[in-house]
Order: C-alpha cells, then structure tokens, then sequence
C-alpha cells in the first residue's frame, strides 16, 4: 500500500464508506434483485472476454439485430462485481436493448490503467461477437471513469457504433484521490491519475474529434465533488460543441441513485432509451 498524505476535506467529498453507513444495506438489496433477474433465465453469465480471473462479461439479449446498452460496474477500481448490478438490465432488455456488463480485475491486483485496457478488451468482445450497430457506453462511479475513457477512444479514432455516453455519478478526474485514503489501495503517481482523468483527456482531444451525446447523472444528495465532477465534465463536453445533459435525480446518494437508473419509466431511463434509439 502506498503511503498517502490525506487532505481532510477532500477526504469528506470522495471517500464515502464512513460516511454512508448505509451502504451495505443498499448493496444488500440491489444483490438481492440482481439474483432474482438472473434466476429468471435470460441471460448469458460469465462469458470469456480476457486472461483476468475476473475477465468475464454477462449478457442479458433483446434479440438479433438489438442496440447494446454497455455499462460498468463502479466500486472505485477495488471492490464489487458485475452481479451486483445486474439488476439494472431489467427495463432496458424489456424495451429492446441487449445489456452487457462486464467484470474486471480490482486493484491492487492490477493498476487502474490495466483496468482501462481490460474494459477496453471486454468492449472488443461486444464488437466481434454481438457486432451492435449502435452501442451506449455506461458506468457508475469508477464505471463511469471507464465508460468515458471508450467514449473517448473512439472520439479519438474518429467513427464507431457509441451513440451516446451515460455517466452516473462518475469518476471524471482521478487527480483530488491522491490526496485521499483511497489512493493507499489505487497507488496513483500524478503521471497515472492525469492519464486516467476523462476531463483531461477530453480537454486534449483534436478540436474536430466527434463527440456522442452525453448523459451525466448524479444524485442530489451527493457531495459537491461528485456533483462537480460530473457539472465539470458536462460543461466541458459541451464546449466541445456535443450534447450534454446534467440531471440530478431528488433525494439519491451516491448508492441509491442506481436504483433511479432502474426504474422503467424514470427520467433517467428514459433518457437513456432516448439516446439508445434516436442518439438524442
């Protein structure tokens, strides 16, 4: 474990464990209705998508010929696990869309660079075995960081089938967390957090490099890092002449707005069926 220097007060915006006690009880639940979906049978767990003991992708299909919703699991690099969030699948496999979530190997087994390229390996897996025409690239929190980064990789190349981008309540920025108790797990030099950061990315990218829409979630009750981490981001996706929505979900924290993503007919979900199909 690395020895860090802790700045109190970034300490109290970016690690929550103290300071949502309730976590565990929330996390209790979403396992709960994760098992309940998946023992309903339409899915495909555990697909080989890398070398990684926790390299695997699980798949919840509309059908032939469906847009893919791709979304990743969050956990700040170093815990939980793709059936934590299946539950998530339910109203997007019911209106259409192929939902594919993929597991990674957590830190300090690998570095959160490896991360990025293990997401980018399981991303690789949907073009050659699904070959979607359209894909929406989604994560929670550290999710969220590696959703952005493909977005990115292909703003960079300059084509691709990602329609829109949905980051809920993401990690956009890694460089306040090497001042934070977090980073003892992650290890980050300053080097390796700006090479992780979206926001920098983003701001480097070729002025006529083509952005896809973005959806930015974060719940109302979160800390103002978080909510400027995702207002920061949007503002800048913006300035780069691409859509960018910023929605903050009443009364969700950073645990609990995932069950606003889950809810059918939510503003949320809404919105990202919206993107799915129109790329609007």
């Amino acid at each position: 474990m690395l020895n860090v220097t802790i700045d109190e007060m970034l300490e109290a915006e970016f690690a929550l464990r103290q300071r949502h006690p309730e976590r565990d009880e929330v996390y209790d639940g979403h396992r709960r209705r994760s098992e309940a979906l998946r023992a309903r049978g339409r899915c495909e767990l555990d697909q080989r998508y890398g070398a990684g003991p926790r390299c695997l992708l699980d798949v919840f299909p509309a059908g032939a010929g469906a847009p893919v919703l791709f979304f990743v699991h969050g956990g700040y690099w170093r815990a939980l696990a793709k059936s934590d969030v299946s539950f998530i699948a339910e109203p997007f496999q019911r209106a259409g869309i192929t939902v594919v979530m993929p597991g990674y190997d957590l830190v300090p087994a690998v570095r959160v660079g490896d991360i990025v390229k293990q997401v980018r390996a399981a991303f690789g897996w949907v073009i050659d075995k699904i070959a979607p025409r359209r894909i929406v690239v989604a994560g929670h929190s550290a999710g969220g960081q590696l959703a952005a980064m493909l977005a990115l990789d292909q703003a960079e190349r300059g084509r691709g089938p990602i329609v829109g981008l949905v980051g809920v309540s993401g990690v956009f920025d890694l460089r306040p967390l090497l001042r934070t108790s977090i980073n003892s797990d992650l290890a980050l030099s300053r080097d390796a957090a700006a090479g992780a950061s979206p926001l920098l990315r983003l701001r480097a990218l070729r002025p006529a490099a083509p952005l896809m829409p973005l959806l930015a979630v974060v719940g109302g009750d979160e800390t103002q890092g978080f909510k400027l981490w995702s207002s920061d981001f949007a503002a800048a996706w913006h300035a780069r002449g691409a859509p960018a929505t910023l929605v903050e979900p009443v009364g969700r924290s950073h645990f609990t707005i995932l069950d606003a993503l889950a809810e059918a007919e939510g503003e949320v979900p809404r919105a990202v069926r919206r993107m799915v199909f129109n790329g609007a």
